[in-house]
């Protein structure tokens, strides 16, 4: 692991620090965000050895993919930090469109799925007080190069859709720039529209995966807070608000 970036990039206002190798971007954001950093600080390694998920599992993280961590100082209430975690998946989703034609779509709550493949992930990290947030930390994994060997999920990386290497730096440029369009930019209540308009979740059977029990029935809805809203067997709702998402695979594979 090192502690120093190799390179610092200045560009459209964004503070970027590059590194060749990390135990995760999130750790330096961390210590980066406790210590002032610059809104819209950007952290990014070529390899993680402790890159994490949801719920504490291990990301992948080889040479080749793309990890990293943003540095926001939001203006939104916490109860609206999902705006960010469902903005950040969407700028992937526009950035593999424009730069490849590959359809995408994001699934709840936090990942990029092309088919019922992941291809990509999202982690957000709040520090705040007094209902106001210090800072909030956007963690991004995204396959571009890497091949991936996992026996959790199916997974996907950019390179099998194209079958030729993909150009990183090209990709980083083009992510960012629409990341930041983003953020600059955030309306809790406009990204939840768009963020309907490109999911693989609702109108699906799911199963939400929690730490100690397990919910099933019909995604019907996600609601002003980010939460997911299921339809149960029993016909009763039930309103989600963290957990894995398992969608019926033979409806996500008509996406």
């Amino acid at each position: 692991m090192t502690d120093k970036p190799h390179k610092i990039d200045i560009q459209n206002n964004l503070s970027i620090h590059y590194y060749e190798s990390v135990s995760s971007t999130m750790d330096i954001a961390r210590k980066m965000s406790q210590s002032n950093c610059p809104d819209h600080t950007v952290v990014i390694a070529k390899k993680q050895h402790c890159g994490r998920g949801r719920m504490q599992r291990q990301w992948q993280s080889d040479q080749g993919g793309l990890y990293m961590t943003w540095i926001i100082r939001p203006q939104l209430k916490p109860d609206q930090c999902f705006a960010y975690t469902f903005s950040a998946a969407l700028a992937v989703v526009l950035t593999l469109d424009q730069l490849f034609k590959i359809t995408a779509h994001v699934k709840w709550p936090n990942d990029v799925l092309i088919k019922s493949q992941k291809i990509a992930g999202i982690l957000t990290e709040t520090q705040f007080e007094s209902n106001r947030f210090n800072y909030l930390n956007i963690g991004i994994g995204i396959n571009i190069n890497n091949q991936i060997k996992t026996d959790s999920f199916e997974a996907i990386s950019i390179v099998d859709m194209v079958q030729t290497e993909v150009d990183l730096n090209m990709f980083t440029q083009a992510l960012c720039k629409n990341l930041k369009k983003h953020f600059s930019n955030i309306d809790a209540n406009n990204i939840l529209k768009l963020w309907k308009m490109h999911n693989c979740t609702l109108g699906n059977h799911v199963r939400i995966v929690l730490h100690d029990c397990a919910i099933e029935g019909m995604a019907v809805d996600v609601n002003q807070e980010g939460a997911l809203i299921i339809e149960k067997y029993n016909n009763q709702m039930e309103t989600v608000t963290y957990g894995d998402c398992i969608i019926e695979k033979a409806r996500c594979e008509l996406l």
